[in-house]
């Protein structure tokens, strides 16, 4: 599992670490140049300088130029060589028996080079005579070594220290996230209160995602309960229907009492399987389900309604009727349109009057689609509407119902952007709902 402690600490690590070796590289480089450059400037004035005391002298005593026991040390750091002839008249404790340089054209003046681990230096004298000079380049490196440590050892000694002291920040500016961790964790299913906490500016997009998150559970959960309790009441009732015409019918003996009954058990039968429907109806309206892409033809639909509500218009002695172009679409899911037309059309043939004519109306305007359901009835009053868009509120108790296609459609409209709005009968139009729907 990703750990952004463990990322943090490793990437801290590895930066202090990373930037300690390209320190220690960048000053032992800085170092050692410097150096080179100001030992070979004293390699080539003490080589000219040897070469103008030999120049007009004779060659010093090998006993007072060699080095004492104590100073023996010194003979690998500076070394020289004076030759007359091609012959070695006299060298430093140490020096290479050979020329460190070819000795050759003197008139090519002095020549520095590096040889054989030697910063050489060679000086041309009359007479065939040579001064040579050298400083090893062993001695330079491990004095350049030496004085990068001293100038790193700082650094080296504190980065245990360092370690710690970052360990102790990646701990402590993760400490808000970790509390938020244990406050979320330490929560019972019941506490769905906002989490509070202080102002921590990378923290805020994350507690309020999680306070909309709960804001989002706690009307979900209130929807189920309202929900739960209505369709509890609802169910309760026709429960207790069903069993008083159910008793009914077992205790009476005359024939045609007991058809009643069961006339009435077998209404009641309708009636809760009705409310069952919608009640699984309403609680499959997703609220999310209005961010997907959708389209259908409501024409199609609205005839595929108009044909299935067409047996109970029969029954009612109403006609039924489509006024639509060919097609229409609309930004709605086949199946979401179908349960809103089905809806208002049967409200609208279970309570508009016998004879009269009931269909849909569907038009174009402006970007949006208005599909009209239309019927013989007076239409609804503005507090009629605001009342039977609630659960289980009906019309007339006559009619055979569960109260919710209303609010069913009220619903779906709210989730996918419509709107709904009723129209009463006048003379020149009949009443209807009139739904506005975006187009595809």
């Amino acid at each position: 599992m990703f750990s952004i402690r463990r990322f943090l600490m490793l990437a801290l690590v590895a930066v202090i670490l990373g930037g300690g070796t390209l320190l220690g590289w960048g000053t032992y480089r800085t170092l050692y140049h410097e150096l080179d450059e100001q030992y070979d400037a004293e390699l080539v004035q003490s080589g000219r300088l040897m070469a103008a005391f030999w120049n007009e002298g004779h060659v010093p005593d090998p006993a007072v130029a060699r080095l004492e026991d104590s100073e023996h040390r010194y003979r690998r750091y500076f070394v020289y060589q004076l030759w007359d002839g091609g012959e070695r008249v006299l060298a430093s404790d140490g020096a290479p028996r050979d020329p460190l340089l070819p000795l050759e054209d003197p008139a090519a003046g002095g020549r520095y080079r590096e040889v054989g681990g030697w910063h050489a230096y060679a000086m041309p004298l009359p007479g065939d005579r040579w001064v040579v000079v050298a400083e090893s380049d062993a001695a330079r490196r491990s004095l350049v070594a030496n004085m990068a440590a001293t100038v790193l050892l700082p650094y080296v000694l504190s980065v245990p220290v360092i370690l710690v002291l970052v360990w102790l920040a990646v701990r402590w500016g993760l400490g808000p996230l970790t509390r938020l961790a244990r406050s979320v964790q330490q929560r019972d299913a019941n506490n769905l209160a906002p989490l509070r906490h202080r102002a921590v500016r990378e923290l805020a997009p994350l507690t309020e995602a999680i306070n909309m998150l709960l804001a989002r559970l706690v009307g979900t959960l209130e929807r189920e309960k309202r929900f739960t309790a209505d369709a509890a009441h609802e169910l309760r009732t026709l429960l207790m229907a069903l069993r008083l015409h159910a008793d009914n019918a077992a205790q009476l003996s005359d024939p045609e009492e007991v058809s009643a009954s069961l006339t009435q058990l077998r209404r009641a039968v309708d009636r809760a399987s009705r409310t069952v429907e919608q009640l699984m109806n309403l609680s499959r309206l997703d609220p999310q389900a209005g961010a997907a892409e959708a389209r259908c033809d409501v024409v199609a639909v609205a005839r595929d309604c108009l044909a299935l509500i067409a047996p109970l218009a029969e029954q009612r002695g109403q006609t039924v009727a489509l006024d639509a172009p060919d097609r229409q679409a609309v930004a709605l899911p086949a199946e979401v349109t179908d349960m809103l037309i089905r809806n208002l059309l049967d409200n609208a043939c279970r309570y508009s009057p016998r004879g009269t004519a009931v269909g849909v109306r569907v038009r174009a305007a402006a970007g949006q689609v208005l599909v009209e359901v239309f019927d013989g009835g007076p239409g609804l009053t503005a507090e009629q509407q605001s009342r039977f868009t609630g659960r289980f509120s009906r019309g007339r108790q006559d009619v055979p119902g569960a109260g919710l296609g209303l609010s069913i459609v009220d619903r779906i409209l709210t989730i996918y952007g419509g709107a709904l709005r009723y129209r009463l009968r006048t003379e020149d139009q009949p009443a209807a709902a009139v739904m506005t729907l975006p187009a595809a």
